[in-house]
């Protein structure tokens, strides 16, 4: 029995992976928000929970800052907080110089992706969702992959407006917002990188998330 549960979920992942090396970057954006198949969440920060897709990893958490690891690729999450709250809306204008641009729309929820070669074979891919971004630098190769996992994050964030209230009322995230604005790109480096440092650290990788922080 259990050969045959392992044989279906190596089936599954395969037929995945198939299906997302062959389709285009919009068949993936549209499918991620279209589908809105992930449900739950498997990971906690604070003032948000996100699901944690398999294969990636968590290497720092701060407060709306976490770095990623997928193979050899790191990646970069922000969480605007403060925007969220406030619920700031900025137009996004597609950019016809840009490798790739999309305007995202799903119902209240908006944002865009930006793909744009920075150096031979080098693709610095941003995408802005649900008042999130997530910068990753990758191999033109694997650019489809690396939407498929970021796209299934961003998806699924949910917010704790009490706790958010509570942190912008304790001015605990006024000082560390304001320097990383997820509304623009960088066309042809990572901002955040640069915002964030160089550096990142394992030793947060298999924390147990907090489930009091759990909606």
């Amino acid at each position: 029995m259990k050969k045959i549960v392992f044989l279906f979920f190596g089936m599954f992942f395969f037929c995945g992976c198939m299906y997302v090396n062959k389709s285009s970057y919009e068949g993936i954006i549209k499918n991620a928000l279209s589908e809105s198949q992930i449900s739950y969440t498997n990971r906690a920060g604070q003032g948000y929970n996100y699901y944690l897709p398999i294969g990636l990893s968590v290497l720092e958490e701060k407060t709306g800052n976490v770095t990623l690891k997928k193979d050899k690729y790191t990646l970069y999450l922000y969480l605007d907080l403060i925007s969220y709250h406030n619920q700031v809306k900025e137009e996004y204008n597609v950019q016809k110089n840009a490798f790739y641009s999309m305007k995202l729309e799903n119902g209240e929820k908006f944002g865009y992706l930006e793909i744009n070669n920075i150096e031979n074979k080098k693709y610095l891919i941003e995408i802005m969702y649900n008042y999130a971004k997530i910068e990753v630098i990758v191999d033109y190769r694997d650019i489809n992959e690396m939407l498929s996992f970021a796209m299934a994050l961003l998806s699924s964030i949910s917010y704790n407006d009490t706790i958010i209230a509570s942190m912008i009322g304790n001015d605990t995230l006024n000082a560390s917002e304001i320097e990383f604005n997820i509304f623009e790109t960088a066309k042809n480096d990572s901002n955040y990188i640069q915002y964030d440092g160089s550096s990142s650290s394992s030793k947060n990788e298999n924390v147990i998330p907090d489930t009091d922080l759990v909606n």
